[in-house]
Order: C-alpha cells, then sequence, then structure tokens
C-alpha cells in the first residue's frame, strides 16, 4: 500500500473536483508580457507543472488594474484584450491533466509608480507602506464601489478565459486586506472602523463577483492568519474574517501570513522551519467547514502528507520547490522521492527576482521543465569533455552534458565536491544547501560523469587527456586586499573555519560583514564563541534577500556578537586591528584588539590559473561561474546549462 494516501486523494471546491491535494500556488514571476498577457514562457511554464501531476495550478498574481502592478512585467486582467492569450494557457494547462485558477490582486498601498506606469498609489488611506514607502492617496467612497467593479470585471474575463476558478488576493497587506486591517485602515466611513465595516470591501467583492462568474463557480479567498505587525490583525479576528467569508459564499481560503511590513514572513527563507506557516491554517480550518489550504516553506512529501493526514489543512501549496521541480507532485505521489530535484530554500532566484525585475530563476533547476529537457537533446557528435572543478557550475555542467551523451570526467582537487557551496551549508539555518550538491552528485553518477577527486588539473593532464572541450570551473578564491599588517598566513578563511579545517579560538574578529562574513559570525557564535563583527559599509549582509535578512541579522543579534558597521580597517596589528569610525565627523584611529583569531571574509575573486594554458592545447574552452567572474551560484549553473547544451 503506498505510503502517501491523504495526498491523492480528490477534492471538491464549489463545482470542481480537484485530482489530488497538491497545489502550485500563485508566485510572480516575470514571465508575462509588459502589456499583461500571457507570453509562450509563461504558457510552458505552468504546463509544464500540470504535467508534473499538479491537481491545481492558481496562477500568479493577476493585477485587476494597472495602478494595482508590483511587478514588472506582471499578468494582466484588467482589459479583455488579454483574454486570448490567457485562454491558450487554460487551454494547455487543461490538455497536461490540472485544473487552474487565476489569483485576483490589487496591490493597493505595497506598489510604487515605477509599478504601476506613473499612475497614483491608491490606498484605503493615506498611510504608506513600511517596506514600499510611498505615500498613497486615499480612495474616496465613490472610488471605493470602483475598485470592486474592477474586480468583478476581472472575473468576468478569468472566467472568459476559460479558467476553473479564481483566488482574491486578500493576504500580505493588498488592497482588500489593508481594508480589513487596523494597521492600514483609518477610515470613518462604512469601510472603517469596526470589523463588519472593515469586512465591507471584500464582502463587496465576493457579491459583485458572484453575480458575475454565477453559483459553483470556485471563489477562493486568499488570507494572513496573522499579519505579524503591532497593530494588524491577529488569528483570532482572522477565524472571525474566515467565518464570515463562508457565509458570504466562499467556497475554499488559502491561509499564509505577513504582510510587506513584515516581510520576513511572507516567503519562508532558511531561517524559517519547514511548514511554519501551518499552524494559522489549522486554526482556521477549526473555524470552517469549507476546504482550506496551507503554504510556508514545504519541501519534502513527507510533510505535505502529515499535514493533510493531521487535518491541519485540506491542501497543502508547494511554492518553491515547484520552481525546483515542476514534477514535484507526480515523484510525491509515486514515491519517487530520490528523483526530486530539491529546493535548498537559497532565494537567489526564485526570490531576488522581484527585486531585480527578472524573469524567475532557480539554482538548481536552470529550465522552466525538468530533467528530461536536458537528456532529450542528445548531441549528435559525442566529445570527451574534462570538467575541471566540482562545484555547483562544474557538477551542473557535467551531468547535463553526460546526460547529453558526451563522455566527461570531472576533476575536483579537494577530497569533496560541492566547492565553497558546501561550506554554505554549515551555518545555523543553511542545512538545506547539502540537499542540492546531494542531488547534482547523484546526478554525476546516474549519468556516468567520471568523478576525479584529489586531484589538481595541470596543462599536463590535459595534454595526456586530449579532450574535445575543457569547461573550467575553478570557482573562486578568497580575497586579500592590501592592507597594512595583513600576513595571510595569520588570518583564517571562512570556508576553511565552516568545514572544520582550522578551529578558532574563543575570541574571533570577523573582518566582512556580507552574506559569508554574517554567516561564519552567527556559526562560531553558536559553538559559543565570542564574536565581533566589522563592515565599512554602514550595515550588514547587503547582498542577501530582504525576506531572509531580518532573520539572520536578527539571529546575530540574539546570538549577543558585537555589530560595528561603517567601520573602516586602517591596519592589522597582532590581535586585532586599528580602524576609523566612519560616522564620525573626523575620524581618529582607534585599536579594536585582544582576539585570538581573525577571520577575514572581505570578499571572493575569480580563480582561473589555467585558461591562458588549456586554449594552446585545445580549441573548445569554456570558462563558467565565479572563475569568470565571482557572485551568485545561480549564475554559475546558468552558465554551466547553457555551455553544457550548447557543446
Amino acid at each position: 500500500m503506498s505510503k502517501i494516501r491523504a495526498l491523492a486523494e480528490p477534492i471538491k471546491i464549489g463545482n470542481v473536483t480537484i485530482k489530488n491535494r497538491l497545489v502550485v500556488p500563485a508566485m510572480g514571476t516575470n514571465l508575462a508580457k509588459h502589456n499583461g498577457e500571457a507570453s509562450d514562457e509563461l504558457i510552458k511554464y505552468y504546463t509544464e507543472r500540470a504535467k508534473g501531476g499538479f491537481g491545481l495550478i492558481i496562477q500568479e498574481c493577476s493585477a485587476i488594474a494597472r495602478n494595482g502592478k508590483s511587478l514588472k512585467d506582471e499578468c494582466g486582467m484588467w482589459d479583455d484584450y488579454v483574454i486570448p492569450s490567457y485562454k491558450k494557457l487554460t487551454d494547455s494547462v487543461h490538455e497536461a491533466g490540472a485544473k487552474i485558477f487565476c489569483q485576483l490582486r490589487h496591490t493597493g498601498r505595497e506598489t510604487n509608480k515605477g509599478y504601476t506606469e506613473g499612475l497614483e498609489v491608491v490606498a484605503p488611506s493615506a498611510v504608506p507602506c513600511p517596506a514600499c514607502q510611498e505615500m498613497p492617496r486615499a480612495l474616496t467612497t465613490e472610488e471605493v464601489y470602483g475598485v470592486i467593479e474592477e474586480y468583478a470585471q476581472a472575473a468576468r474575463r478569468v472566467k472568459e478565459a476559460g479558467y476553473d476558478g479564481l483566488e482574491i488576493h486578500a493576504s500580505h497587506g493588498y488592497l482588500p486586506a489593508q481594508f480589513l486591517s487596523l494597521h492600514a485602515n483609518k477610515r470613518t466611513d462604512e469601510f472603517g472602523g469596526s470589523l463588519n465595516n472593515r469586512m465591507r470591501f471584500l464582502k463587496l467583492v465576493i457579491r459583485y463577483t458572484r453575480e458575475v462568474v454565477g453559483e459553483g463557480y470556485p471563489i477562493v479567498v486568499r488570507l494572513s492568519g496573522s499579519e505579524m505587525l503591532e497593530g494588524g490583525r491577529e488569528i483570532q479576528e482572522t477565524k472571525a474574517v474566515a467565518q464570515m467569508l463562508e457565509e458570504e459564499g466562499v467556497d475554499a481560503i488559502n491561509i499564509s501570513i505577513s504582510t510587506y511590513g513584515s516581510l520576513q514572513y511572507c516567503v519562508g527563507s532558511s531561517y524559517l522551519a519547514p511548514g511554519y506557516q501551518v499552524p494559522h491554517a489549522a486554526a482556521i480550518k477549526q473555524a470552517v467547514n469549507i476546504p482550506v489550504m496551507t503554504v510556508g516553506r514545504i519541501t519534502d512529501g513527507e510533510i505535505a502528507e502529515a499535514v493533510v493526514r493531521d487535518g491541519s489543512a485540506d491542501m497543502v501549496c508547494i511554492g518553491r520547490a515547484s520552481v525546483a521541480d515542476p514534477h514535484f507532485a507526480a515523484k510525491v505521489l509515486e514515491e519517487r522521492y530520490e528523483d526530486i530535484m530539491p529546493c535548498i530554500s537559497c532565494g537567489q532566484g526564485c526570490i531576488m527576482h522581484c527585486f531585480t525585475d527578472e524573469p524567475m530563476r532557480c539554482v538548481v533547476n536552470t529550465t522552466n521543465g525538468c530533467e528530461e529537457e536536458y537528456v532529450a537533446n542528445k548531441t549528435q557528435s559525442p566529445k570527451k569533455i574534462m570538467v575541471v572543478g566540482g562545484g555547483p557550475g562544474g557538477m551542473h555542467a557535467a551531468w547535463i552534458a553526460a546526460g547529453r551523451g558526451h563522455n566527461v570526467s570531472l576533476y575536483e582537487k579537494d577530497d569533496h565536491l560541492g566547492g565553497e557551496f558546501l561550506a554554505a551549508s554549515y551555518p545555523p539555518g543553511k542545512g538545506t544547501i547539502g540537499r542540492g550538491i546531494g542531488y547534482w552528485i547523484k546526478q554525476c553518477d546516474k549519468y556516468g560523469v567520471d568523478v576525479h577527486l584529489n586531484t589538481e588539473v595541470t596543462a599536463d593532464l590535459i595534454k595526456a587527456e586530449k579532450p574535445d572541450a575543457v569547461i573550467l570551473a575553478t570557482g573562486s578564491k578568497n580575497l586579500v586586499p592590501r592592507i597594512p599588517g595583513l600576513d595571510p598566513a595569520n588570518i583564517l578563511e571562512p570556508t576553511e573555519v565552516l568545514l572544520g579545517k582550522k578551529v578558532t579560538g574563543h575570541k574571533v574578529l570577523v573582518c566582512g560583514g556580507g552574506l559569508i562574513g554574517a554567516e561564519t559570525a552567527a556559526f562560531l557564535a553558536e559553538q559559543k564563541r565570542d564574536v565581533t563583527i566589522v563592515e565599512m559599509k554602514d550595515g550588514f549582509v547587503m547582498d542577501l534577500d530582504p525576506y531572509a535578512k531580518p532573520m539572520l541579522l536578527n539571529e546575530m543579534k540574539e546570538a549577543g556578537i558585537r555589530m560595528m558597521a561603517s567601520t573602516a580597517i586602517q591596519e592589522f596589528i597582532p590581535g586585532g586591528i586599528t580602524y576609523k569610525d566612519l560616522l564620525k565627523k573626523d575620524p581618529e584611529v582607534e585599536v579594536l584588539d585582544g582576539f585570538d583569531s581573525i577571520v577575514l571574509a572581505l570578499g571572493h575573486k575569480a580563480y582561473n590559473p589555467l585558461e591562458e594554458a588549456v586554449k594552446e592545447l585545445v580549441d573548445d574552452v569554456y570558462v563558467i561561474g565565479d572563475a569568470k567572474k565571482a557572485g551568485f551560484v545561480w549564475g554559475a549553473t546558468y552558465e554551466a546549462a547553457d555551455i553544457a547544451l550548447s557543446i
């Protein structure tokens, strides 16, 4: 008998039967056309997840009006011209075997004019979003009714485009949530004050929408169980809201938490436990009799099964894990756990795209599809390929090239694969990174990559092997700047500390407050070291996404790490440094000493010692990842995939 039982059971929402309990939730991808229409890439993205066995797909936030956007290339439901493109999308998803709902959204104050194309930002009250910080104009009573009508017309377009249902986004601090919350709603008309008044906007949205779509057509509302804000809505009030929604005829409720003002809880970074939002859904499940969905860093099928089986929720939304592997649902239901491309909760491509206006990416899955897309693209002229470097980029290039039919050997000078990315899995809350490394190792083994550990590649070795192509993925080296007194022999590197190759003393100075330095400091503090960290910039972990950054900073604070920003190192001295406090008008040189160990985390520089020599021996030479330029891991894996598919 299959271990996965509850997840496989069908469920009905409104008049629609969904084949299982696994859901792709709405997540902005920036894959739509700039005019709001569905692009071919967007259609492919959702179709692949439908092929991957998910019972329900909730299409990402689709703006009901242009002044309700917060992505550069956001899906739009503000005009009839978009309908044909989304009909193509729904037809494709249906053909692949899934049901699809469309999420309707108006951001209210949680946007800025850069996204609304210069249109005025509006909200229930003139209270700016804590994150976006743009002052909105308060809607007049008449305008509120106009927005309600915009929801209804967007719903009409959704049904005409062939969607099986719709979801109204009243979570995460968007416009309906702003009306619901005393944190954002300071109105004194019929849309403000008491809970009943604050519910009026959402109730009318549902009533107007129901008139347009008809009885039985599924209407889901997404709610934050808690806004995680002082003065915001908490779970008891949300229970009352959920019950009123049920009475209003809503067919299901999708529970998450937070607003932009508590962004760190909106998308689960690796610092939050798997299923961290489930208790909020469980509370709502006890308050209503309609289906309840939950979400929140659920990346294992076993956890999803437990959520449904114990009655915490009826359906489980698999967010970023469905980005990493669009066939997650099928593999879980078929118990093919080892075949799952794992989400490592790094946020580099799937989260940071929201802040860079780039299309969604994934460090592990460098295509919208799945593994089969790589290996189906067989080469017609197999080559002998040497990959130098066993980090993420090297391993990703190696397995894809081998899967396509090339004869691939991978060489790593260390005694393990993973490169410096392995060290990144050691700090508190970063253990999920190891899943990615394990996946790449398995893929290399699966497709017959000949792996050589403890092997330093030289020009003589390349000459002896006579490869047709060489991929240099030699990574980066710890940056050692020219600062007086800095002797590399007397300092430690983060990687050797994290991997246990070097042990620090009790009192440690970490120089550099970027992600690597901060995580190393947190790692040492967890081991009860007395840690001080200095950074020349005016803040720490500037290179970390806004979801994870507050969590790491809070962890460092609670661990008692002394954090000195705006600190410019002048000289290294025995047991410490001299420095200037850049916040002072005329800073004098001060002394910070008494340390047993100093860890240098001032950045990385590309390490590429072989390129020139190799080019004299081999025609096809490729440099990828940090070997070309130190940067994010997703850059290395995307370059690796591009090259492995082009050779």
